[in-house]
């Protein structure tokens, strides 16, 4: 019996370790070939979890197949990095007078339909840039109405120590709302312009700016959405301890949604490498990817391109809060001409993502 069970649970922990396997090659596979990697790449976190206490059971049990998923574990460490980073602050470049720094955030309409009940959001999240001082802000599920506290004019004023900007609004209600993505910089932009993707609200602004006598290209990004309902993580944990006819039809919805979203975001993604690989100057990627980095997307867009939370955060780099694993959708990705340090995911509770920052300095070249 005893032997039984073991093998009932050597043969699990050889499926998922197979499993494992098929998340590194996710990043590989368009959704729009096969969806299903999609899925996989997605459930990394789990999976990941699941192989590492299969290692410690087979520790403690004294068996050498701790080896089959703590090999493949291995295997996949680039992976494992982005998802969690020790960088000492030895390692950090010393912030001087040529550095610049940037930060990016998904506002979620400045809680303007009131998901939290803190009143005082927006002025929250404005407080906390100017205590952070930013060169650049990078603003997605950006919201303006006309007059009143939330008018561009009104947001102007209060980044004041950022007076050049850039605002394209991918839907407008005239007279009542206008959304879409806004970049603020204390440098001069000399070049603006708007990557469309079809029957969407989402899209990509960047923006050429001057800093210290180089011209660096911002994106400030936002991919396609889910659009799924607020209460699907209840949905979700739900199908743990039950489930009926209602529940599997949740499911099949929330399914499809998501996979219709990561085949729009395949494409898009192919779109913006190709523009950001085009670019006449050293670009720095901002935004809400709605990917995480275990995906197709992401691997297309940060082709060239380093991760500033790889490279000088510490920690999970979770960015998105309403979600029991930690998921990180949201990034800034730089050229290699450039140096990152101090990479910060401020765990706030004023939108559903983190705002995410980091300084940066131009590698010093040869002489």
């Amino acid at each position: 019996m005893r032997n039984l069970f073991r093998n009932i649970l050597l043969i699990i922990n050889l499926a998922l370790a197979f499993v494992l396997i098929l998340s590194y090659l996710s990043v590989y596979i368009s959704p729009e070939k096969a969806w299903i990697f999609a899925f996989i790449g997605l459930a990394y976190s789990y999976i990941l979890l699941i192989n590492i206490l299969f290692v410690i059971f087979w520790i403690i049990f004294r068996k050498w197949y701790f080896l089959i998923s703590l090999l493949i574990i291995l295997a996949g460490w680039d992976s494992l990095k982005k998802l969690i980073r020790v960088n000492p602050k030895s390692h950090q470049v010393e912030v001087d007078e040529n550095s610049f720094r940037i930060m990016s955030n998904n506002v979620r309409l400045f809680n303007y339909y009131q998901w939290e009940k803190d009143t005082a959001v927006r002025r929250h999240m404005m407080a906390y840039i100017n205590a952070e001082v930013p060169s650049v802000v990078c603003f997605q599920e950006f919201l303006t109405l006309p007059g009143g506290n939330i008018s561009l004019e009104a947001i102007k004023r209060e980044l004041k120590n950022m007076p050049f900007t850039h605002v394209h609004y991918t839907h407008r209600i005239p007279g009542k709302t206008n959304f879409g993505l806004a970049t603020f910089s204390k440098y001069p932009i000399i070049n603006k312009g708007f990557i469309e993707y079809k029957n969407s609200l989402n899209g990509v602004i960047f923006s050429d700016m001057v800093i210290a006598k180089d011209t660096v290209r911002i994106y400030n990004c936002h991919l396609q959405s889910v659009k799924l309902k607020p209460d699907y993580n209840k949905v979700l944990d739900s199908l743990i301890f039950y489930y009926d006819q209602r529940h599997f039809n949740e499911m099949k919805s929330i399914t499809v949604k998501l996979r219709d979203a990561y085949i729009k975001r395949a494409g898009q993604s192919e779109v913006l490498s190709f523009h950001i690989q085009s670019s006449p100057h050293p670009v720095i990627v901002c935004g809400d990817f709605n990917d995480t980095p275990f995906s197709y997307s992401y691997y297309r867009i940060s082709r060239n391109l380093r991760d500033a939370f790889v490279t000088s955060g510490s920690g999970i780099g979770s960015t998105y809060r309403q979600n029991i694993a930690p998921i990180r959708i949201d990034y800034i990705l730089y050229d290699p001409s450039l140096c990152s340090s101090h990479f910060v995911n401020k765990k706030t509770h004023w939108s559903d993502h983190y705002p995410v920052m980091c300084d940066f300095t131009f590698v010093q070249k040869a002489d």
